[in-house]
């Protein structure tokens, strides 16, 4: 088993085991492909990658993050889940993750595991159905950071006690899937924010205000902003901030220049989009377009 904390804000675990390791010297259960939480500040690049045999699932805590899968997009918040299927090619969308705070799981599929995590065959087969009908993206009931901190820490004990906690945190996190979310009292009110700002990031070219987007759902603008921030993890200025970055890599992709994709997005100048970008993205947008071109084998200007 082996912890790699190189980045203080990055913890991977990877339980390799040798043959003939007991449980007793890797409290990892053999299911457990990976376990890893990572804050990311910047952008972080992140291409197309499959894991073959094995489910990955992706707990987004602070921020959002839009992936890319069989040609269709799927964004996903603070508070919700993100699966692929074993053997599915994914990256995240532009091949980038925007800064967020995210654990990952990578867990061998039930059904290429007789006796998975201990469990009979009856229960082997239920959780297997279960996790085929998961939808790409779905909410958490409640309790999924608190899940994900035990079992990272019983992943660092040793013994039979960090053996025995982590395959039932484990357990835990793989039933929380299927359990239902509890409603919020006002999610009609959640609702209406939501299409506030999805307004708004349809009209990238525009600076909607906090001012402007709280007066459309009859809010203050401070009671709008906590809600907003709650809902989403991040700001909204942020939020729709990565929306026009989105936005200027499908332009960029689809040939605009640079100039053009900075006027049409609203930005004065094409220097003021460049700094934008480069923050959000990670790269000018002339080595995004580069790099772009080259992983879809168009070849580089």
């Amino acid at each position: 088993m082996s912890i790699h904390l190189t980045d203080p804000h990055r913890w991977v675990l990877r339980p390799e085991r040798e043959d003939g390791m007991e449980a007793a010297d890797s409290p990892a259960p053999a299911e457990l492909v990976q376990l890893g939480r990572q804050r990311y500040s910047e952008a972080y690049p992140i291409g197309p990658h499959r894991h073959d045999g094995a489910y990955e699932f992706v707990y987004v805590e602070r921020g959002a993050v839009t992936w890319e899968v069989g040609g269709s997009t799927y964004s996903t918040m603070a508070g919700q889940w993100f699966i692929t299927h074993p053997g599915e090619l994914h990256s995240a969308r532009f091949d980038h993750m925007e800064p967020s705070r995210i654990w990952w799981l990578i867990l061998a599929a039930p059904d290429e595991r007789p006796g998975w995590l201990r469990l009979s065959e009856e229960e082997r087969s239920w959780v297997s159905g279960r996790l085929g009908g998961l939808p790409r993206v779905f909410p958490d009931a409640g309790r999924a950071r608190e899940q994900l901190a035990e079992l990272k820490s019983a992943l660092e004990a040793r013994g039979a006690e960090g053996a025995l906690g982590a395959r039932h945190w484990l357990l835990d996190i793989v039933l929380g899937f299927f359990r239902a979310p509890a409603a919020p009292a006002d999610s009609a009110l959640l609702e209406a924010i939501r299409r506030s700002v999805a307004d708004a990031a349809a009209r990238p070219e525009q600076r909607v205000t906090v001012a402007e987007l709280a007066n459309a759902v009859h809010l203050s603008e401070s009671h709008y902003f906590k809600l907003f921030r709650a809902l989403f993890g991040l700001s909204p200025a942020v939020y729709l901030d990565r929306a026009r970055m989105e936005r200027a890599c499908e332009l960029l992709r689809a040939g605009r220049s640079v100039t053009d994709t900075a006027f049409e997005l609203g930005y004065k100048t094409s220097q003021h989009f460049a700094t934008s970008f480069k923050k959000t993205i990670g790269r000018s947008p002339q080595q995004w377009r580069a790099d772009d071109e080259r992983g879809r084998g168009h070849g580089g200007e």
